[in-house]
């Protein structure tokens, strides 16, 4: 039997061999092909080729690339490259000889032989049909460096007339290339043109935030300041590159602040509100109110259609200076002179909040119903309802304050806001041991909002609660639990007699070591031809550590196939490995988070270690060393302040990876002796963590090594944990979590020791 099978599987190879020799002699020599012609046979191709890698049909080949690997992880080179040139061109393994000759063109570079390597990328466009434009701009990339410009440029330009329509993401890349070779030539309008097209063509947003920071830079140089503005005022706004926001609102509003004092400038009513709305975001209210007058008092259209909303931003901006009576009298010019809903309704609710903050809550009340009354659509009746509640509790009149809440469910039961109210119903009736009365809404919450993230809180206080009381009506809804939200905070805070149901993650976690990310790519590679040949292309560009390369094609892939776990999966580890950490685990967190709630479990290991990676492994681990901590509680921190982004930066002056403000940083560099101390430290990875692990043994001593109260106090301060320990009963840990006042210090807590449990489930073992 085993014979038979033998031959039938030899005569398919052999038709298949066949059949491929011919294709790739049709693709060399169709010069009119369609593109989806020339798709279809280049997948052709990469297919056949991974089927023949799959049967290890030509192990003297794949020995002579394992042995170039091994010398080459060992610096020996030459070497590597004499192994790589044993391999002969052959038809049948086209990809794989295409990356053992793009290898060793490497290795030449390396070594800076460039002819050797623009040698080995003009014969890979004689003999090669799959990823010529690659070849092609990796040879222009060479011809760059032995400062031919013009083979160069040739190259480039080549690309874009051959390639432009080939379904690849290469084309915003070449775009940047000549771009810059046109600005080192002084060709200013190709230039500009160059840098337009690469930002047209990108659907990365790195690489389009690169593109416009180079193009304010050079404007800024060339003393075109307001355009410099402009193309920063997109890149923030595009939110392109979100892990450096912080500084690039800085810049914009240093050099905004350079050309206003200048006085010689007309700077542009979008360029000037963007500047009061950024330094208003960075609490400098009375420099936002001067800007504000500044453009109201201006007669451009721009202006007029905006006129409503830029007054109710000085409104805004007075109340936040404490100045209240002036804030009401800014709140009614905009009410009696202007007609947009959405604006009127934001201004009438800033007026209560006036009249609140003044001790006038009677008469607040009644300017959050007329909210309510005049605006139901609109999302600050919503707020209204919310603080009509806040006011009745201030009066000791709670049962009224419940009813606002119930009011709002009754009025919008399926926002956001009806779950808000629904959980503080909820929590209200558990406080008060009113268990029958709390639990109907702990249940709405979990039912009607089962992708919230008060979901799994909820499911909890209904098992919890009815599991007191008793055990077989509270033990389904905790199994509930683990099983549809298995790395939630709850899951592992289940009744210690049950523990047993929280082996749900870490049979999880288990199983997905057994899960390879050959067999994930089995079942989830792109089923789109398109998608299909992007993703063999950055498999390919992977390998040779061209990761700008591979994301620009892995964001082409999918556009084709979006949401392709095997393409996000790919997408993660070259973020990953560009140190882009912040990125990478976004991607990761997303689809690792679909995976869960799918409950398609099967996913590699190295899915949750991207999610939850241990990233300055060395520098972690010396910290925890030296002072005694448990490096999994730094990396958990770290994750959960800053998600590994070095240039985090909070509103509050936060900065770094851990999350340090500056009085703190200051205080923490005196204790370990530093002589000088520069905020900018901060965003120095290993003076940030250094700092961070000092602090958390300083609170690990503090609060006798409670974790949840270190993090605690790290979020809040030592101080304030002090007091809730004297105010709030501790004897319940779950209990004084949710009765912890700071809505973002009660979540951080959950956060971080959600993600300290799954960190021990990965790497403990």
């Amino acid at each position: 039997m085993n014979n038979i099978y033998y031959q039938i599987k030899k005569y398919i190879v052999f038709t298949l061999i066949l059949s491929f020799t011919l294709l790739i002699s049709s693709v060399l020599l169709a010069q009119q092909a369609s593109i989806e012609d020339i798709i279809e046979k280049q997948l052709k191709i990469f297919h056949l080729s991974y089927f023949l890698k799959e049967e290890n049909s030509f192990p003297v080949q794949n020995a002579y690339f394992k042995n170039a690997i091994v010398y080459l992880e060992n610096d020996h080179i030459g070497l590597a490259i004499n192994e790589l040139e044993k391999i002969e061109y052959n038809s049948l393994y086209v990809p794989f000889y295409l990356k053992s000759q793009l290898l060793s063109a490497q290795c030449y570079e390396k070594l800076q032989r460039w002819e050797s390597a623009i040698r080995i990328y003009n014969d890979l466009l004689n003999q090669v049909p799959v990823m010529q434009e690659y070849v092609a701009y990796l040879l222009a990339k060479a011809y760059m460096n032995t400062k031919d410009v013009d083979s160069s440029q040739k190259t480039f330009q080549e690309i874009i007339s051959k390639f432009s329509q080939t379904h690849s993401g290469i084309n915003p890349l070449v775009h940047h290339q000549l771009a810059l070779l046109y600005k080192n030539n002084n060709l200013e309008d190709l230039f500009w043109q160059q840098s337009n097209l690469a930002l047209e063509t990108s659907l990365e947003e790195k690489f389009k935030a690169q593109i416009l920071l180079e193009m304010s830079e050079i404007s800024w140089e060339k003393g075109e300041y307001i355009n410099s503005l402009g193309y920063l005022k997109e890149l923030i706004e595009k939110r392109y590159e979100r892990e450096k926001i912080s500084s690039q609102e800085n810049l914009y509003i240093d050099r905004f602040q350079i050309i206003y004092e200048q006085g010689d400038h007309h700077i542009p009513s979008d360029i000037l509100l963007f500047f009061a709305d950024t330094i208003f975001n960075y609490r400098r209210y009375k420099e936002a109110e001067i800007v504000y007058d500044e453009i109201i008092e201006r007669d451009d259209d721009q202006v007029q259609l905006d006129l409503a909303k830029i007054n109710y931003n000085k409104a805004r901006v007075i109340y936040y200076q404490g100045d209240y009576d002036r804030a009401m009298e800014q709140c009614s010019y905009v009410l009696n002179n202007f007609s947009q809903e959405d604006v009127l309704a934001r201004t009438l609710y800033l007026y209560a909040g006036c009249l609140l903050s003044t001790g006038k809550r009677d008469i607040a009340g009644e300017k959050y119903k007329e909210v309510i009354k005049m605006y139901p659509e609109n999302q600050f009746a919503h707020f209204s309802y919310f603080r009509l509640s806040e006011i009745s509790f201030l009066q000791d009149k709670e049962a009224e304050g419940i009813q606002y809440l119930k009011q709002l469910l009754i009025d919008y039961p399926e926002s956001t806001s009806a779950q808000e109210a629904a959980w503080s119903i909820a929590r209200y009736y558990t406080k008060q041991n009113s268990i029958a009365e709390a639990l109907p809404y702990y249940r709405y919450v979990y039912e009607a909002f089962p992708d919230s993230s008060q979901a799994d809180d909820a499911l909890f206080w209904l098992g919890k609660l009815l599991y007191l009381s008793e055990k077989t009506e509270g033990l389904p809804w905790l199994e509930k639990l683990t099983e549809q939200y298995p790395d939630s905070y709850y899951a592992f805070r289940i009744p210690f007699d049950l523990q047993e149901s929280n082996y749900q993650l870490e049979e999880i976690i288990r199983n997905s070591r057994k899960t390879s990310v050959e067999e994930f790519k089995r079942q989830f590679f792109p089923q789109n031809k398109k998608a299909q040949l992007s993703a063999y292309r950055a498999e390919l560009l992977i390998f040779l550590n061209l990761y700008q390369e591979a994301i620009q094609e892995l964001y082409f892939a999918l556009q084709q196939e979006s949401n392709n776990p095997y393409l996000l999966l790919l997408l993660t580890k070259s973020y990953a490995e560009t140190e882009e950490y912040y990125r990478s685990n976004s991607y990761a967190q997303s689809l690792l988070n679909t995976f869960l709630s799918d409950r398609n479990r099967d996913m590699p290991i190295l899915l949750w270690e991207y999610t939850f990676p241990i990233y300055y492994k060395d520098l972690v681990q010396k910290k925890a060393d030296d002072y005694r901590i448990d490096p999994y509680l730094v990396w958990s921190i770290m994750r959960e302040e800053s998600h590994f982004n070095t240039w985090a930066e909070s509103r509050a002056g936060a900065r770094g990876l851990m999350q340090i403000i500056h009085s703190t940083g200051e205080w923490i560099a005196q204790k370990l002796n530093y002589e000088k101390y520069e905020p900018d430290a901060l965003f120095n990875p290993e003076f940030n963590i250094n700092l961070g692990a000092w602090y958390l043994q300083y609170l690990l001593e503090r609060f006798d090594d409670n974790n949840l109260l270190v993090i605690a106090g790290y979020n809040a301060g030592p101080g304030i944990t002090d007091k809730w320990l004297e105010t709030l009963d501790i004897s319940d840990i779950d209990v004084f979590v949710e009765n912890i006042p700071y809505e973002e210090t009660r979540e951080h807590i959950k956060k971080v020791m959600r993600t300290y449990f799954i960190y021990r489930l990965i790497y403990q073992n």
